[in-house]
């Protein structure tokens, strides 16, 4: 597909955008950085520039959840109600003062410094899900054994959710995902956000109400105790981290991993150490990342790549194009562990940067050399399958050999 042809077409759910991301939407962005969807009627900006001033413009606004529910049906948004509760609660759709107030009591806890504190968790985790592993078939989903169970034990310890519920928030992720990830096309589009978003409701709730009664040390103990948000914003804003900490860090863990097999000169600098663990994270960051497209909003006119945005018009960000945008990546289609510097855009940029992004980056420190280490022979057995989602690059079955 030629640029103009794909650029008057745009289409986040098609195969193409799907399975072949890096080519579909780079072809995009080589000709008309800022383009529109008549099929999804916004604005896709896929440079690196581009996307830059657009994460820093106080005309594009994160509140859009307004937007949102007045496009659905009376039926859909029924269906929605208690996803659209929690998604109120999301700081992500707020902007300032709001969305600091929303940040405020969850801040500390996200610090590099505090997150660092939960290295021997993660690593505990890890060797726990590696250990199974080892103890089970040569052949495996790398999704469903360890990239989607990790980062669900971990924001499940750190927010003290029982061990009896990690199960379930883990296949909550996924089915809520649904809905914050555009799933419409899926039939049974209505049935689970609705269940989804619920059992939510129920679930934190009676956490909420253990944990006043019996605080521990952890975040829905913090979060019980105090009252700089209502009960309703907490709920909110724990789905939000509860799932941004687990879905996004899977999809991370799958993709890194992926990018690491395919590449072998990569992969054998990563398993030795001779390239720098924290500068490599950040190039797997960059060249494959969780998230395709970041939301706004135009609150009022502006001007964006040579295009003219008016108010209510809808504007994605696409990262995923952005992190290989020749004009600011030298050699962007291959990856280099040693890049430096590298100003991805991966966990977006400014006011609204990825509260998570330091346990992400724990995370994959800590998980991706010990999974090379304990499977040297590790490699890909078959094609990944890719979950359709528009704003989401997430793996819905990854098949590895382990020997």
């Amino acid at each position: 597909m030629t640029a103009p042809a794909l650029a008057a077409g745009i289409d986040h759910l098609c195969d193409d955008a799907i399975e072949r991301p890096h080519q579909y939407f780079g072809a995009l962005r080589d000709e008309q950085p800022v383009a529109w969807s008549q099929r999804h009627r916004t604005w896709v900006v896929t440079g690196h520039p581009e996307c830059l001033a657009a994460f820093k413009d106080p005309a594009l606004s994160t509140d859009r959840l307004d937007a949102f529910t007045a496009r659905q049906t009376p039926d859909r948004a029924a269906a929605l109600a208690a996803a659209v509760d929690l998604l109120r609660g999301w700081m992500l759709f707020h902007d300032p003062p709001e969305h600091t107030r929303l940040r405020a009591p969850f801040h500390r806890r996200f610090t590099p410094k505090a997150v660092a504190d939960l290295e021997a968790d993660v690593a505990a985790e890890c060797d726990r899900l590696l250990d199974a592993m080892e103890a089970g078939p040569r052949r495996t989903d790398l999704v469903t054994a360890f990239a989607h169970e990790l980062p669900a034990a971990v924001i499940a310890r750190l927010f003290g959710v029982p061990d009896e519920l990690r199960h379930w928030l883990a296949e909550w992720s996924a089915r809520f995902g649904v809905v914050v990830f555009g799933a419409t096309r899926r039939p049974d589009y209505e049935a689970v956000a609705r269940a989804a978003g619920e059992e939510f409701h129920q679930h934190l709730g009676a956490l909420l109400r253990l944990r006043r009664e019996h605080p521990r040390d952890d975040l829905v103990s913090m979060l019980a105790a105090s009252d700089e948000l209502s009960e309703l914003e907490v709920i909110g804003a724990c789905s939000m981290l509860l799932f941004a900490g687990h879905d996004t860090t899977a999809s991370q863990i799958g993709t890194a991993t992926l990018s690491l097999l395919e590449h072998p000169d990569a992969l054998h600098a990563f398993r030795t150490g001779t390239a720098d663990r924290d500068t490599a994270v950040e190039e797997l960051l960059r060249f494959d990342g969780a998230a395709t497209a970041m939301m706004r909003i135009v609150a009022r006119p502006t001007k964006l790549g040579g295009q003219t945005l008016e108010p209510g018009q809808a504007v994605w960000l696409n990262q995923l194009a952005a992190n290989r945008d020749p004009r600011v990546f030298h050699d962007p289609d291959h990856l280099r562990l040693d890049r430096s510097p590298n100003p991805h855009l991966a966990f977006g940029h400014g006011t609204h940067f990825c509260l998570g992004a330091a346990l992400a980056r724990l995370e994959l420190r800590v998980a991706l050399p010990r999974l090379m280490a304990r499977f040297p022979a590790l490699a890909i057995d078959g094609p990944a399958e890719w979950k359709p989602d528009i704003s989401d690059r997430s793996a819905a079955r990854i098949p590895v050999s382990l020997a």
